[in-house]
């Protein structure tokens, strides 16, 4: 199956580490945090807002702003691996 432009997510930040946490937007524009413990699924996210991403993941807690990369959201755990955690 393909994934289409409603199927994607828009990466902005990430936490550094061994169990990367990431913001993403979704296409319906909710900003969510997704979880390495949970696998990235998104029945598992938590809502958050842009001023918390502002203020408080990048802020307070050194998550790495990035330039925002449409990620399918199906995808998101097989980014990690490579992109973030550089595993084969």
């Amino acid at each position: 199956m393909s994934e289409t432009p409603q199927n994607e997510a828009k990466l902005l930040a990430y936490s550094p580490g061994r169990y990367p946490i990431l913001v993403v937007k979704l296409p319906s524009g909710d900003l969510r945090t997704f979880y390495y413990e949970t696998g990235y699924d998104p029945e598992l996210t938590k809502p958050v807002t842009e001023d918390w991403l502002r203020e408080n993941a990048i802020g307070r807690h050194s998550f790495v702003e990035i330039s925002p990369r449409q990620v399918p959201v199906s995808a998101l755990r097989d980014y990690v691996r490579r992109e973030l955690l550089k595993e084969p």
